[in-house]
């Protein structure tokens, strides 16, 4: 991987043929395309709350960053003393709680990310949105993106089993028809990163709120500002032939 991994790769043989750059780009959803974190979190606070349970440590609450709704819950539910309630209705509260503070509080993009989603529709790349946040979530933000900027969308009450299960990642590719070594997936969490690396998929990593290791196919960048199409065409090809 090259020192600076926002420095387009020299050209290589090979380079502007077919297989020079991803078929397809699948992005996580919450801290790597928006900044919805937060939102997350206080939808776990008030939920906890509600139920009667204690203040969420800083600590907890990054432990439930990119799982499934149904395992925070389950996390939460731990929490608050009330393990007895089910997890799978809570998970959808939980995600009502978090969708009301978005559009109450409004959520920004990531840096870096408007950028690369541009320069991935002008290249004619089809992009997926990959998460674990349910579909009314990511509609929030899709819908005021331009149009065409994500050509399919995994949510979390789509799969039945949510990362690190590779499922999600694995049905966005089905879903573009392009084979899973040919995707290049962007991912801030732990069991964003494994679910990608589960499926087989080249995947830059960006944390934000979890630390994230090295991996197989798996290179680490600080942040998207400043990384170019050609840059992550460039490290998807390192990715892919390592």
């Amino acid at each position: 991987m090259p020192a600076d991994a926002h420095a387009a790769a020299p050209a290589r043989p090979g380079d502007g043929e077919a297989g020079a750059a991803p078929a397809a780009l699948l992005w996580d959803f919450d801290g790597t395309l928006v900044d919805s974190e937060p939102s997350w979190h206080a939808a776990e606070s008030r939920l906890v709350a509600e139920l009667g349970g204690p203040s969420i440590s800083p600590e907890a609450a990054r432990e439930l960053v990119g799982l499934a709704l149904t395992d925070s819950a389950r996390a939460l539910l731990r929490i608050a003393g009330r393990e007895d309630l089910d997890a799978a209705q809570y998970a959808g509260v939980l995600n009502d709680y978090a969708l009301e503070d978005m559009i109450h509080a409004g959520v920004a993009l990531r840096p870096g990310a408007a950028a690369l989603l541009a320069e991935a529709r002008d290249a004619g790349v089809p992009c997926a949105l990959v998460s674990m946040s349910f579909t009314s979530v990511l509609r929030q933000v899709v819908d005021t993106l331009p149009a065409g900027s994500f050509a399919v969308i995994v949510g979390g009450d789509q799969v039945t089993h949510g990362k690190p299960d590779p499922e999600p990642y694995l049905r966005a590719a089905a879903e573009l028809g392009v084979a899973p070594l040919d995707c290049l997936v962007i991912e801030d969490s732990f069991p964003g990163t494994l679910s990608s690396q589960n499926a087989g998929m080249p995947t830059l990593g960006v944390p934000f709120e979890q630390a994230i290791q090295p991996g197989p196919r798996r290179a680490l960048v600080p942040t998207l500002e400043g990384l170019t199409w050609a840059a992550a065409a460039a490290l998807w090809r390192e990715l892919r032939d390592a």
